[in-house]
C-alpha cells in the first residue's frame, strides 16, 4: 500500500511529485501548501505563549494554535484525497463499455468519480478560508517578531487556493448537469476572490509593518 503523505519523507514526496506518474500532482502540492500555511500560524500562536512579556495575549494565542492543528491535519488528508480522487476517477474510466448496462454504469461511475475530485478543492479552499480567518485574529495579537511568518502563512493560503480553483475549473466541463456545474463555480468563485482578498490584505499589511525605515515613503 502506498505510503499517505504524512507518513513521507519531503524528499520521498518531492520524487513522486516530480516523477512521470499524474498522482500526487498539483492538488496534492495545495493541500500541502494549505497545511504550509496553517502551521506557520500555529508556530506564531505557540511563540506567543509561555513568554511574560505576552501574558495577556496567551489565552487568544492557545486557542488560535488548537484551531490550527487539526487544520493542518485537514489540510494533508485532503492532499491524500486528491491523489485518491484522480485514482478513482482512472479506475471509472476504466471500466468496461460493450454493452449499453455496462456504459450506463461506467458513465454513472464517472459522474461520481468527477463529483468526489471536484469536492476536494473546494474544501482546499473552505479550509483556506478558516484559517486565514485565525491568522487576521492572531495579527496584532501575537508575538511581533513572528509576524512574517503569518504573511508567508497568508501567502501559503493563497498558493492552495489558487491551485484549487484551477483544478475545479479543470473538472466542471465533465459534470453531465450543466447548471450544477455553473452553480459550483459560481459559489467557488466568490469564496475564492474573498479569500484572495483576505490573503492579500493581511500581506500587505505585514509588508508595511516589517519595511525598513529607508524605503518607507
Amino acid at each position: 500500500m502506498e505510503l499517505q503523505i504524512a507518513d513521507r519523507t519531503i524528499q520521498s514526496f518531492l520524487s513522486a511529485l516530480g516523477s512521470r506518474l499524474p498522482a500526487p500532482g498539483g492538488g496534492a502540492a495545495a493541500g500541502l501548501s494549505g497545511a504550509l500555511g496553517a502551521a506557520l500560524g500555529r508556530m506564531v500562536a505557540e511563540l506567543t505563549l509561555g513568554r511574560e512579556k505576552y501574558a495577556a495575549l496567551s489565552e487568544h494565542a492557545k486557542q488560535a494554535s488548537a484551531a490550527l492543528e487539526p487544520l493542518i491535519a485537514r489540510f494533508v488528508d485532503l492532499a491524500d484525497a486528491d491523489a485518491a480522487a484522480y485514482d478513482g476517477y482512472m479506475a471509472a474510466l476504466a471500466l468496461p463499455k460493450t454493452t449499453e448496462a455496462e456504459k450506463q454504469t461506467r458513465k454513472a461511475a464517472l459522474q461520481q468519480a468527477i463529483h468526489h475530485a471536484t469536492k476536494v478543492p473546494c474544501e482546499v479552499i473552505d479550509s483556506a478560508i478558516e484559517t486565514v480567518m485565525i491568522l487576521e485574529q492572531l495579527y496584532g495579537r501575537s508575538n511581533p517578531t513572528c509576524v512574517g511568518d503569518l504573511a508567508a502563512g497568508a501567502a501559503e493560503l493563497e498558493c492552495a487556493a489558487k491551485i484549487a480553483w484551477l483544478n475545479i475549473l479543470a473538472n466542471l466541463p465533465y459534470f453531465s448537469d450543466r447548471e450544477e456545474a455553473k452553480t459550483v463555480l459560481r459559489e467557488q468563485r466568490t469564496r475564492l476572490e474573498a479569500l484572495l482578498e483576505r490573503c492579500d490584505a493581511l500581506y500587505q499589511m505585514i509588508e508595511v509593518d516589517v519595511r525598513p525605515d529607508f524605503d518607507r515613503q
